[in-house]
């Protein structure tokens, strides 16, 4: 895979990586959790990661290393859950954007794996755009919510927490991480309305009606992904020109 990660750069090679006019860094962004008795507890973190490296690749940028650890709320009770209390977290994403744009990068790309995030991210982001109005750029990528019409088309069904979805990244991704025995169909937890139950008794979340046991075809697992990132790709490059565009700038 030919994708820069800034990770592996020496410093003058990302000064000159700067200095030559790329302005854009992907960042990708997860937490530990569990995922069902099958998948690892750093699903969130390989998602997002492999992810971010794919679409490195195909946009030409550049990816920081993973932010690997987040709020997890309701799987905490379960071994392998980490938290990072949401006051901590919000000064931590912050702080690691902002020296992001000092070191010269105008816009940063966020592929989030874990929703848990997807709040204090936005709101972190939102005292940053007010130091320098109009001259820095977000986008916030909740990868997850695109799997919608790629379920239905390739699945026939919804996805979930460890289910469709998640499990199909990781056949894609890390298959080699999966233990495919130990899932169990009946293994999983239907969100309820009006009830709430915690911990989850599970670590498979259904949100849906339906059938959202996870799948283990690597051949769909690849074209759902393929899908997904496609999709990644035209949101993050609309993004770009539109910001762009409204500000008078030239992307990067």
């Amino acid at each position: 895979m030919s994708v820069i990660k800034i990770g592996e750069l020496t410093y003058p090679r990302l000064k000159a990586l700067i200095d030559s006019g790329t302005s854009t860094l992907i960042w990708p962004v997860g937490t530990l959790e569990p995922h069902g008795k099958h998948a690892p507890i750093g699903t969130d973190n390989y998602c997002a990661e492999e992810i971010a490296w794919r679409l490195g690749e195909k946009l030409d940028l550049p990816v920081a290393p993973t932010l690997n650890y987040g709020i997890t709320t309701g799987l905490i009770a379960y071994p392998g859950g980490q938290r990072v209390p949401k006051p901590l977290y919000k000064d931590l994403v912050f702080v690691i954007l902002s020296d992001f744009l000092k070191m010269g990068f105008r816009r940063v790309v966020i592929i989030n794996g874990h929703g848990g995030n997807t709040e204090t991210i936005s709101e972190a982001l939102k005292e940053l755009i007010t130091d320098d109005r109009g001259n820095r750029h977000f986008v916030m990528v909740d990868w997850w919510h695109l799997a919608d019409e790629p379920l239905k088309e390739l699945y026939g069904r919804p996805g979930g927490h460890a289910a469709l979805d998640e499990t199909a990244a990781i056949v894609a991704f890390r298959p080699e991480l999966l233990d495919q025995k130990a899932m169990k169909p009946e293994d999983h937890t239907r969100f309820k309305p009006g009830i709430v139950s915690l911990p989850y008794p599970s670590a498979v979340l259904v949100y849906d009606e339906g059938d959202a046991t996870p799948d283990f075809d690597p051949e769909k697992a690849s074209k759902f992904m393929g899908i997904i990132l496609d999709k990644i790709a035209e949101i993050v490059k609309s993004e770009i020109e539109l910001f762009d565009r409204t500000f008078g700038l030239t992307g990067g």
